[in-house]
């Protein structure tokens, strides 16, 4: 299956980065609708499908986390692109190997320590 390309992630990023850093058990699709206040921002609330204007795909995290993955206007094309990447996320996440719990802490623990530290 081919990496789609994915707008809401960083330049590079992958579901398999995503879903073995992130611990993805699942997906969401929400629809949403901007509330932004200026051009810069971009502020934005799930909303009824009848008020939306895009609809973003979400990485569900074992920390009832949703990380958001990709977002698509409301066209049929965009109904193909959504299926398209939910498709190659829940292979990613079906065919994964997220770390456990223990190498996660360990992960977690390494980031908050510096190197420059005094203990």
């Amino acid at each position: 299956m081919t990496n789609p390309s994915l707008n809401c992630l960083s330049e590079g990023e992958t579901l398999d980065d995503l879903a073995r850093r992130e611990c993805a058990i699942g997906f969401d699709l929400r629809f949403c609708r901007s509330v932004a206040v200026s051009l810069d921002d971009r502020e934005t609330i799930t909303c009824d499908p009848t008020e939306a204007e895009f609809a973003t795909l979400y990485a569900l995290t074992d920390l009832d986390e949703a990380v958001a993955v990709h977002d698509v206007q409301l066209t049929s094309a965009g109904a193909d692109e959504v299926a398209a990447v939910a498709c190659a996320l829940f292979v990613t996440i079906v065919n994964g190997d997220p770390p456990n719990a223990a190498q996660r802490h360990e992960v977690d623990q390494a980031a908050l320590i510096s190197p420059d530290q005094i203990d």
